[in-house]
């Protein structure tokens, strides 16, 4: 009897033996392990010990790995993988079996099993790495690090440290005079529960929360060996609070903080070294200003979140895929992936960047298509180009979550099944099947006739998405300048995840561009709104900058679409992400403006870009001297009645304890607030229920209520007003009632403040 021509060619080396008896003997081996614990094989439990399983487990490891050493170089890691991969890949089915069959086995299978699969995607995307640089064609103009640092010249490098020094000078400001909301859920309990469970290998405990918000535990967690947390927890009792250390509480803040801040300064110049290798050293630098003086982006950064973070990862991800799809340098792949992952651990929101990667596929093949190549060859290589951008995603995200070693399905339920693609994702996947059936049965037959039928619509297609961004701001701009009719943004915005019964589809849409177009500073506005005019010329458009700036613009869209589609208001957190893009696309309208003009004028075009950026600068500066609050920015083309940070994260709080602590006997009075933070600061008793009763008969002293908690006050006491609770007090009137003790308007806008009122009935 003759072997089969593939097991033949298999077992023709005395290498391939070996590892095919090893294989076999380890399947069998494993087999007889996961008996001991798995009903539906009873019949195999021959041991009355694993003692036998795990001698056997080492001996083939030994083995294996002996072997492997002995027939290839250390170097050849690939060459490692594969044979390994396959020579364990029956005993992995065998194990995967009884992991699904029963949950009893140590964790350090759990994470073989899972470990596995990783190592098996970095096998292929190795391959598909190699097929990559094989095939692509590559710009020329890889340069060292010295190389690089040498171009920029020492001007424009001082200019990218003094936007830096900016940007952590003003976020250090005031860092621990204020108590931000859904702050004491990360420093109470989930940064140290990630932390000790790693400690505990408790790996499915460092699944900290539903965002996952695991870097936020990873930069935050030095403060954690300099102070406990538990020293300063805030307990309630009857609706009073007591916080503990409360004279040091600041210390504890910027123990926290710091950290987080650092780990964003030390990320922001990758900014501009991402946006020089994409569009040049002019548009870096413009860019690179704006980003920097954000207001938004600064007070954001002082705030334990996960907003904090994202609004870093997801916009590096996409430069780096832009650099990518640019130069075919490989690495921006990977760097792409990575940075894709760690959006992923901060927040699942930044799966739209899955959706936006397979759209940017065919704006790619529209926009910037390689010469003489069809649509299937173009859509079969930019689908492998995604799946390694994935596996590197995938496998930051699993490196840097433990939880996920013990439980890889939550690869799954972190991604397409997470909550924030819940209603896009059976869409989402229909539309990948769809892709890959046409592309494998039908050579891309039914997509390529789409394809054709939009390139010749193609320039209609910018004008309509660039006619569509600049409309939806100028229509949002003239409904804010009338009076909010007739659409009421704050209003809609103070409840943001019910706005669907309060508004329709145009209402919801526009809705979103509220806080955007009025958080960036002016200049920064009037020259995204220029963006469409530079997407009407051709030859801006086939240039890098204008596609980058296309590509951008289909983002927001999309970013803005995904919120209405999901009945969702974009309030200033929950868009944070957006901020850096338009400074970006601000950056890149500056730079076409000085160009066109330049070609026009001859003295312009001795203008360099140092000035330029330092101007910038020096603008942004301004600003943010004169902004104390700086995540309630609100640019001066919006009315003074109006702001745009809705959802207040806790501006006033401290303001509001300090003038209470200088009253009289402080020590000894009784305030009510609604909001948490002042207890934080006031060193006297605080309470936040509405134990009317208790209230009275401990001797209210002062109602502290601030503008953004208004609606949420009147809605929680309307049945009780209804009711008529007795020992009732209207907490709700003191919103509207004129004469407070003490008020501070954030950043000098009326219509957002912090009150303080002696109580009286």
């Amino acid at each position: 009897m003759t072997l089969g021509k593939p097991l033949e060619h298999v077992l023709t080396t005395v290498e391939n033996r070996f590892l095919s008896a090893i294989s076999i003997l380890l399947a069998i081996n494993t087999l007889f392990f996961i008996a001991r614990q798995t009903d539906s094989l009873i019949f195999l439990r021959f041991a009355e010990s694993n003692t036998p399983f795990y001698a056997g487990f080492a001996f083939f490891g030994i083995t294996l790995t002996g072997i492997l050493f002995y027939y290839h170089r250390p170097t050849a890691w690939r060459s490692w993988l594969k044979k390994g991969l396959l020579a364990t890949f029956p005993a992995w089915f065998v194990l995967t079996y009884g992991i699904i069959e029963s949950r009893n086995f140590h964790y350090v299978f759990q994470i073989a099993q899972s470990g596995y699969m990783m190592l098996a995607g970095l096998f292929v995307s190795s391959i598909a790495l190699s097929h990559l640089r094989s095939s692509s064609q590559r710009h020329s103009d890889s340069l060292t690090a010295r190389e690089w640092f040498r171009r920029q010249g020492s001007f424009a490098l001082l200019s990218v440290f003094v936007g830096t020094f900016i940007f952590f000078s003003f976020a250090m400001i005031n860092l621990t005079k204020f108590a931000a909301v859904d702050e004491p859920l990360w420093y109470n309990g989930r940064i140290g529960k990630y932390w000790h469970n790693i400690e505990e290998r408790d790996w499915k405990g460092t699944s900290i929360s539903d965002k996952p918000g695991i870097t936020v535990a990873l930069s935050t967690g030095p403060g954690l060996w300099f102070k406990d947390p538990k020293a300063y927890k805030t307990t309630k009792y009857e609706g009073e609070a007591y916080t503990r250390n409360q004279d040091s509480i600041e210390s504890f803040f910027l123990a926290f903080r710091l950290p987080e801040l650092i780990v964003i300064t030390l990320l922001l110049p990758l900014f501009y070294f991402f946006l020089e290798r994409l569009l040049g050293r002019k548009t870096a630098l413009f860019s690179y200003a704006f980003i920097a003086t954000s207001p938004i982006l600064i007070g954001m950064s002082k705030i334990i979140n996960p907003d904090s973070l994202l609004w870093l990862f997801a916009p590096l991800s996409l430069l780096s895929y832009f650099i990518f799809l640019e130069k075919r340098f490989a690495r921006y792949l990977i760097l792409s992936g990575i940075f894709l992952g760690l959006a992923l651990l901060t927040k699942y929101v930044a799966n739209i960047l899955f959706v936006f990667f397979i759209g940017l596929i065919f704006l790619e093949f529209l926009y910037h298509r390689p010469e003489h190549q069809r649509f299937g060859t173009f859509l079969k290589q930019s689908l492998i180009e995604l799946g390694i951008l994935t596996y590197a995603a995938l496998a930051t995200f699993y490196v840097l979550f433990p939880a996920v070693w013990i439980k890889p399905e939550k690869l799954l339920t972190s991604t397409i099944y997470s909550q924030a693609f819940e209603k896009v994702a059976p869409l989402f996947l229909i539309l990948i099947a769809f892709i890959l059936v046409d592309q494998i049965g039908n050579r891309a037959r039914i997509i390529s006739a789409v394809i054709d039928t939009f390139d010749r619509v193609k320039r209609p297609f910018v004008i309509l998405l660039g006619s569509l961004f600049g409309a939806s701001i100028i229509a949002t701009l003239v409904i804010s300048w009338n009076s909010l009719v007739p659409y009421d943004f704050s209003e809609l915005l103070s409840s943001p995840k019910t706005i669907a019964t309060r508004s329709d589809f145009i209402g919801i849409f526009l809705t979103n561009f509220y806080p955007l177009i009025f958080g960036i500073l002016p200049l920064s506005l009037l020259l995204v709104l220029s963006i469409p005019l530079a997407l009407f010329k051709k030859t801006f458009l086939e240039s890098t900058a204008g596609r980058a700036a296309l590509y951008l613009i289909a983002f927001i869209l999309l970013y803005y679409l995904g919120a209405t589609v999901n009945n969702v208001a974009m309030i200033v957190r929950y868009q944070i992400i957006l901020f850096p893009i338009a400074a970006i696309i601000a950056g890149i309208t500056l730079a076409w403006l000085l160009e066109t003009l330049g070609a026009r004028f001859a003295f312009l075009r001795r203008i360099p870009e140092i000035p330029v950026a330092i101007l910038i600068l020096a603008l942004g500066t301004a600003t943010l001297a004169t902004t104390p609050f700086p995540l309630s920015y609100a640019s001066s083309l919006l009315p003074n009645d109006q702001h745009t940070n809705v959802k207040d994260m806790g501006s006033g709080s401290y303001e509001a304890a300090q003038y209470l602590n200088s009253l009289p006997n402080a020590e000894s009075m009784l305030v009510w607030t609604d909001k948490d933070g002042v207890c934080k600061f006031f060193i006297g008793r605080c309470k936040r229920g509405r134990n009317y009763e208790a209230l009275r008969r401990d001797g209210l002293d002062y109602i502290v209520v601030s503008s953004d908690r208004k609606n949420r006050t009147a809605k929680m006491m309307a049945g009780e007003i209804l009711s008529q609770k007795p020992g009732l007090i209207r907490f709700d009137q003191y919103y509207t009632q004129p004469d407070p003790a003490w008020e501070l308007n954030i950043n000098d806008r009326p219509s957002q403040y912090v009150r303080v009122y002696p109580f009286s009935e």
